[in-house]
C-alpha cells in the first residue's frame, strides 16, 4: 500500500509527510495542532529563541506531558487493579465473600 501525503503548516510553513497507513490523517492533524499549540505557548514567554531551541524546548515540554500522562495511567491503573481486587469474590468452603478491608 502507498503511504498517504499530508500536507500542514507549523510555524508558518508548510510541510508535506508520508503517513503510514494506519495513522490516519485526522489524527496526525490533531497532533499537529497539539505541536503547534505548545510551539506557540513557549513563543509566547520567550520571543528570543532561534529555531533549534524553540524545537528543543518544546520538544522537552511534550515529554514532560507524556511523563506526566504515564504517571497519572500507572496510578489510574493500581487503583482499578485494587477496585478488582476489592470486588472479586473470595472462595472460603465453597462460598462466595467479598472483602472490604484493606
Amino acid at each position: 500500500m502507498m503511504a498517504k501525503e499530508i500536507e500542514v503548516q507549523i510555524t508558518g510553513k508548510k510541510i508535506v509527510f508520508q503517513l503510514a497507513d494506519d495513522i490516519a490523517p485526522e489524527e496526525f492533524t490533531r497532533v499537529i495542532e497539539y505541536v503547534e499549540t505548545k510551539i506557540n505557548k513557549i513563543k509566547s514567554r520567550m520571543t528570543e529563541l532561534d529555531p533549534q531551541k524553540l524545537a528543543l524546548l518544546t520538544s522537552i515540554n511534550i515529554a514532560q506531558d507524556l511523563f506526566f500522562l504515564k504517571k497519572e495511567n500507572e496510578k489510574l491503573a493500581q487503583i482499578l487493579n485494587r477496585i478488582d481486587t476489592l470486588l472479586a469474590p473470595e472462595k472460603e468452603d465453597g462460598k462466595l465473600t467479598v472483602s472490604l478491608s484493606s
